[in-house]
């Protein structure tokens, strides 16, 4: 049976060695086989599987914990298929709303550029209307 190094591993999923380590310690990944000879880690197709689908859910800034339900769940097979896609339409909807955070962040920086444009030709009454809906943004990110 083919297996991958560690540092074949790190260069497929991009996850670093010290995150394979730690995955493996808190149970996110299950035995990893060990060479007989030397005892480093040999990642089998099964492993790498799994590995790639913790970086994806890592990347979506899933927490460990979502990812151990989301393992256990998954090894329920249809019992668990509904609060499985609980867990990720709630994933989904908390990552839509920090969607919706970082594009009001998007428009407060664009309308400070906007603003020090008029300021730099000084176009007061153009630097008042900005100052005033980047004031309205600003007390929007404060509540």
């Amino acid at each position: 049976m083919d297996t991958f190094t560690l540092q074949e591993v790190v260069d497929r999923s991009g996850l670093s060695e010290h995150t394979l380590r730690y995955y493996e310690r808190i149970g996110l990944l299950d035995h990893v086989q060990r060479d007989h000879s030397s005892g480093h880690r040999r990642y089998t197709h099964q492993d790498m599987r799994v590995i790639e689908v913790m970086a994806c859910l890592r990347a979506t800034g899933m927490s460990i914990d979502h990812m151990r339900k989301f393992l256990e769940l998954g090894k329920a097979g249809q019992a668990g298929a509904l609060e499985l896609a609980e867990l990720f339409e709630s994933h989904r909807h908390q990552l839509e709303l920090e969607l919706a955070r970082k594009q009001e962040h998007l428009r407060y920086l664009g309308l400070k550029v906007e603003f020090w444009q008029a300021a730099a030709v000084g176009d007061d009454a153009k630097m008042r209307e900005i100052g005033e809906e980047a004031e309205a943004l600003a007390k929007h990110f404060t509540k």
